[in-house]
């Protein structure tokens, strides 16, 4: 098996040039390069290369393909990730609070007790434990030091400080029918969904925090939204209302802005003076000219930005 030979930076810069793109300036092009990587960065022209006649995409670049633009489009990524990342931490917490809560009223101890747990989930729930149990023993937090060395057992509202989001999510998904409804409740939706849609908003919370791109992923799961004809949701008046009017189609469904809708519904249960719609809004007017580049990749269907007529309207 052949393997590409090493490149400098400015071989790199040569050989985009070579194929079409257009660089502006050269040292600009190789100082970012070098700060960003030339595969990472390759994903954001993907779009931007020549189809052949076979249907194949050519290694050559379709007119108008800048460098400049693609580092834009880079940054425009990068920028949506870090407020995906600021609306997935406040849900995060939430989310925390609200099992703790509604679990702990039950029993302090619930996280260690097989009753709270789905049969079918019991070998599951064994290995969610030990790995609890190694966050325990590795935490430096002064809250565990503190009971641990009064030799007292962490209380659920404590310990669930120490959970991160795919934490949560799978103890969720383990709790019997009677425990999920105590939480999703509060989120206005029924169990099944409420565990589909922290599935769905953990992997994209691990593609943020592993710098994946994101804006036109195609998500390999599709997310379960809440439709007028579906009887499961006749009782959720409001989600019915509020995702019907946002008209997202069955392809769209595997995109990001699905996602949004879903995080931002479950944001509005408990919050409503959030402006993170304006804020991804005006990322969103930021986008560069790359060809065959479209915000539509998104999953925002013919919008060229978040309809926050229609998402404020829950």
């Amino acid at each position: 098996m052949s393997i590409k030979p090493h490149k400098e930076y400015s071989d790199l810069v040569l050989l985009l040039k070579s194929r079409g793109m257009f660089v502006s300036d050269i040292l600009y092009a190789e100082k970012k390069l070098a700060q960003v990587g030339y595969y990472r960065l390759s994903g954001f022209w993907h779009t931007a290369r020549k189809q052949m006649g076979n249907g194949c995409l050519s290694d050559n670049f379709l007119p108008s393909t800048s460098f400049e633009e693609i580092y834009k489009l880079y940054i425009f990524d990068k920028k949506l990730r870090i407020l995906l990342l600021d609306i997935i931490e406040r849900l995060e917490i939430h989310i925390r609070g609200v099992i703790a809560h509604e679990i702990g009223r039950e029993d302090p101890l619930a996280y260690e007790k097989v009753e709270f747990i789905n049969p079918n989930m019991l070998d599951d729930f064994l290995e969610w434990q030990k790995s609890i149990t190694i966050k325990i023993t590795r935490s430096k937090d002064e809250f565990v030091k503190h009971h641990l060395d009064k030799k007292q057992t962490l209380p659920f509202w404590v310990i669930i400080e120490l959970w991160d989001f795919g934490n949560l999510s799978k103890y969720y998904s383990m709790l019997k029918p009677e425990y999920q409804n105590m939480v999703c409740k509060r989120f206005n939706i029924d169990n099944h969904t409420l565990s589909h849609w922290l599935r769905q908003i953990n992997f994209l919370r691990n593609c943020v925090a592993h710098h994946c791109r994101v804006w036109n992923r195609l998500f390999t799961a599709e997310m379960t939204i809440p439709s007028v004809n579906n009887k499961k949701f006749k009782r959720y008046k409001k989600a019915r209302s509020y995702f019907s009017k946002l008209g997202i189609t069955t392809e769209d469904k595997y995109r990001l802005f699905s996602r949004i809708a879903v995080m931002w519904y479950l944001i509005n249960q408990t919050s409503t003076n959030y402006i993170w719609l304006e804020k991804v809004n005006e990322i969103l007017a930021s986008f560069p000219n790359v060809p065959n580049a479209k915000l539509k990749a998104m999953g925002l269907g013919d919008y060229e930005k978040l309809p926050i007529h229609l998402l404020r309207n829950i």
